[in-house]
């Protein structure tokens, strides 16, 4: 499914917390309670009326409707179109279901270290062999999540951190794989990644097949 502006009215709450990866974590019939997207609170103080589609703020007594949700939790140039930035949110997260159920993980044939991969590595496993210039420490690429950006991301190999020049997204590699699934879920975005980085090695080991010359055939004795 893919959502469209006109879509929003209709949009439950708890649909755009799953898309931020938020999942309620306790509730009483059609209150659910969370912890609120847009703050690092200790405990859950978020409450969600499903039935009405409205949410209420316990730290902060504030209270509103998804757009209002919305509002608190944009970041960047998504603060200017709060609606565009809602149905994205929505679409990625519908992407990455689909791309996390499509792609089946066999934690036997590979084991990562998510956290120290190196994002040069990971890019490969998206599709770019090689970066489009390189300049002492920095490597460019185009965006892997934005076909229009070309030469916008630069990759630190010192550091292992990149930046976006064009939207001004940074991280680290569970940060770039949020960019490509739009999921803030840790064990989902783990299952991504290491998805991706199978794939690659199932190439590799495919090219070095091909690549390995043929067995001498066995004379026939007589």
């Amino acid at each position: 499914m893919r959502y469209t502006e006109k879509d929003i009215p209709g949009m439950p709450i708890t649909a755009f917390l799953d898309a931020l990866g938020e999942k309620s974590v306790g509730g009483y019939g059609y209150l659910k309670l969370y912890y609120a997207p847009y703050r690092d609170d200790a405990e859950a103080l978020l409450v969600v009326d499903t039935k009405m589609n409205n949410w209420y703020d316990h730290g902060t007594d504030e209270s509103g409707n998804l757009y209002d949700l919305a509002e608190l939790t944009a970041r960047g140039d998504h603060r200017k179109d709060i609606s565009g930035y809602i149905v994205k949110m929505m679409n990625d997260n519908e992407i990455a279901k689909e791309m996390l159920t499509k792609r089946a993980i066999e934690p036997q044939v590979i084991h990562l270290d998510i956290a120290k991969m190196q994002l040069t590595d990971f890019m490969k496993a998206l599709g770019q062999k090689h970066p489009v210039a390189a300049d002492g420490d920095l490597r460019i690429y185009n965006s892997p999540y934005d076909s229009s950006a070309k030469g916008t991301m630069v990759i630190n190999v010192r550091t292992n951190l990149w930046r976006d020049t064009k939207s001004g997204a940074n991280g680290g590699i569970y940060d770039l794989a949020y960019e490509m699934t739009g999921c803030a879920n840790k064990s989902e975005l783990n299952r991504y990644i290491a998805g991706e980085m199978n794939a690659l090695q199932k190439k590799q080991l495919k090219a070095e097949e091909k690549t390995e010359p043929p067995k001498p055939k066995r004379k026939m004795r007589l």
